[in-house]
């Protein structure tokens, strides 16, 4: 650790605050000439120690150079979550499974929400429950923001939405749906989910043609390309910068195009979610472990809403 004179970080910690000398000296009770002394090689009393530190929100060693300054709680959770991503590759050699990280960020969320829960005093790991269990969840709401966290093993899920404070995100969400529209109406059919399915059993840099999936599923070919030309045509998922699903085309050695599909993996998460979320809906938790309801408005405001 690079060691700093104590002149040398009080001059620094001073500009960085924006005070002058007379501003500093004026809050420590000291005068201005004492504060120039400092910055030139002299030390202050060591009772005006805790003074300094606590005015520019330091520990005492820092002042010295023996230690960093105090990290922000979101500078702890990113290095332990850095941590343990490295460890665990270092461990394993893959890269594409963290389960240890993926539990450490499972219990950070759980320390959040139950944070919320002022009656705790203390921390409290979460469970997860078996699937013979009583469906279990915990729920924060507010004004402000909706976390909701699934404790058994089929609905081990924990999502974090918030209302911006200047915009009306749910009223402006639910006036423009025709888009989302389409993609219910396309979820509805089972066959629909199932050529979806297929998709995601592709790989990266996968494609699979409107034969491949009718032949694989016994879908009719023209139910398999209905649906590829809702996505793509209905849904314009052609002109997004990154596409849930992708389309391309080959040629064979008649010179005949065929049109071919895969999904895009990183939106896969996205799709998942979204089936997730509709089960939770369709089979609620029969019991809450946490459940904190302070909301006092409601999710949508009829004015902002309806009135035109």
């Amino acid at each position: 650790m690079e060691k700093r004179a104590f002149s040398t970080t009080l001059h620094s910690l001073r500009k960085e605050k924006k005070v002058t000398q007379e501003q500093l000296a004026l809050q420590l009770g000291v005068s201005p000439q004492a504060v120039s002394k400092w910055e030139n090689g002299s030390y202050p009393e060591g009772d005006l120690l805790p003074a300094i530190a606590d005015f520019f929100d330091v520990p005492i060693d820092y002042l010295y150079g023996r230690s960093d300054r105090e990290k922000t709680i979101e500078q702890k959770v990113f290095d332990a979550v850095y941590e343990e991503t490295i460890n665990e590759y270092e461990e394993t050699g893959k890269s594409d499974e963290h389960y240890k990280t993926a539990d450490l960020i499972r219990n950070i969320n759980w320390a959040i929400l139950t944070g919320l829960w002022v009656n705790n005093k203390s921390y409290e790991a979460p469970t997860r429950d078996s699937k013979e269990h009583p469906k279990m969840a915990a729920i924060m709401c507010d004004d402000v923001f909706y976390n909701y966290f699934g404790l058994r093993e089929d609905n081990d899920i924990s999502f974090f939405l918030n209302k911006a404070k200047d915009y009306d995100l749910f009223e402006e969400l639910l006036k423009d749906t025709d888009r989302m529209q389409t993609l219910f109406r396309i979820l509805s059919d089972k066959d629909n989910i199932l050529i979806i399915a297929f998709l995601y059993t592709l790989k990266n840099g996968e494609f699979a043609s409107v034969d491949v999936i009718s032949k694989s599923l016994r879908i009719d070919k023209s139910k398999v390309k209905k649906l590829m030309d809702m996505l793509f045509d209905d849904l314009e998922f052609d002109k997004a910068y990154v596409p849930p699903f992708n389309r391309a085309s080959i040629i064979d050695a008649n010179s005949k195009e065929e049109k071919i599909y895969s999904a895009n993996s990183m939106c896969g998460g996205l799709f998942m979610a979204l089936m997730m979320i509709a089960r939770e809906i369709t089979d609620f938790p029969q019991a809450f472990r946490h459940i904190i309801n302070a909301k006092q408005k409601s999710w949508i405001d009829r004015k902002k809403m309806f009135d035109h």
